[in-house]
């Protein structure tokens, strides 16, 4: 489960904040393998976590087995030796089970606020990926570098629980930067998948065909992990009232990332010039229907929808899913979480366990014969 701490207008920070821990602590409860938030600053109503070492540790000492993975970390822009003592603080408060995604960020608002140039971001995070791996791992550092400065040999404190360091992550959009994650021995992440399921494959593919001969890896510890983020994720007893609390979410989303943000950075850096592509679209980003169905990017229906899409990810090479469930009232979060926890995620964990029709009936005659209360589920899609 992914968040972002979005905040509705006529509510208050305190209150986003408050609730956003008790949907860490419900999604534990109903099997979330793990939990994470974004780091962003300066964006507004939709993204308000600029602290995310302090949301952290507030879930850590809350819960107590799902993983807490940052998704990500602004490696251009903050210090990769202060990114290091959060992590490892977090480590400690969570016993262990914090996982760090590195992102160089694409959001203007940030970036020129912090004095990143476009064309300087990819290498800055490179470099803070690399400081940040040795400050974890090795007893004693030193580092001298371009753009984050040389540091004398250092000692950080603390150190963590994980050894050699936790599971690295790379937030990745372009075919060249998942291909990347995977030689460098990173997980990666990638998202914004509104061109389609062809699309979706092809970038998957840029992580999966490596082959481990093409490994030159930075970490110390290799994660395999290819997965998408969906952007929006609505889940209820019907399509309808999945629909109905996740349509605002599907255009708010698709306006600020295809129109407000892409399109502008295609055209303001040649390093972001994949990004053009985006522009084909523009059409239908207030489309709710097509957004629907164009891909990956949106899982707004109910368990039976969700539950393919998965499968279908999961048959072009992902193996894990994300789910980006925020921007919305904390009571219509809260039944999204419940309703994957309860129908989703048991299909996928414990699929055995899982009550379904069964070929023996229980009315005498034909074994095979439905009961009424079958033939009532199929007709209304009871679950």
């Amino acid at each position: 489960m992914f968040t972002e701490a979005a905040v509705n207008r006529g509510s208050s920070y305190k209150r986003r904040y408050l609730d956003l821990v008790e949907e860490a602590v419900f999604a534990e409860e109903m099997g979330f393998d793990t939990w994470g938030t974004s780091e962003h600053h300066f964006i507004g109503e939709m993204a308000c976590t600029p602290s995310p070492e302090v949301i952290f540790t507030a879930v850590a000492m809350r819960t107590n087995t799902i993983r807490l993975r940052h998704m990500g970390r602004l490696a251009s822009a903050v210090n990769p030796v202060l990114i290091a003592e959060q992590t490892m603080s977090e480590d400690i408060f969570s016993d262990g089970r914090v996982e760090v995604a590195f992102v160089r960020g694409n959001t203007l608002l940030q970036l020129d606020a912090f004095g990143v140039p476009l064309d300087e971001s990819k290498a800055r995070a490179d470099e803070a990926m690399r400081l940040f791996v040795r400050a974890v791992s090795d007893d004693v550092f030193e580092h001298d570098g371009k753009y984050w400065g040389s540091f004398p040999p250092r000692q950080l404190t603390p150190k963590g629980v994980q050894e050699p360091h936790p599971p690295l992550f790379k937030i990745a959009q372009t075919a060249g930067s998942i291909h990347e994650a995977r030689v460098l021995g990173m997980g990666c992440l990638t998202s914004d998948m509104w061109l389609g399921w062809e699309e979706a494959e092809r970038l998957i593919s840029c992580y999966t065909s490596v082959k481990d001969d093409e490994l030159k890896p930075i970490v110390r510890r290799n994660t395999n992990v290819v997965g998408l983020i969906a952007n929006t994720v609505r889940c209820a007893n019907t399509n309808d009232r999945a629909m109905e609390i996740g349509e605002r979410d599907m255009i708010m989303m698709s306006n600020i990332v295809l129109k407000d943000l892409y399109v502008q950075l295609a055209q303001r850096s040649e390093m972001y010039r994949e990004f053009a592509m985006y522009g084909e679209i523009q059409d239908k980003i207030n489309d709710t229907e097509w957004l629907r169905n164009c891909g990956p990017s949106v899982m707004v229906g109910d368990p039976a929808h969700l539950i393919e899409m998965i499968e279908r990810l999961e048959s072009i090479g992902a193996n894990e899913v994300v789910m980006r469930i925020d921007n919305g009232p904390h009571r219509e979060l809260m039944e999204t979480i419940e309703t994957i926890g309860r129908y989703v995620i048991p299909h996928f964990k414990n699929p055995k366990a899982v009550l379904r029709s069964g070929p023996v009936g229980v009315l005498p005659g034909d074994a095979h014969q439905k009961t009424s209360i079958d033939e009532y589920s199929e007709a209304n899609r009871a679950l």
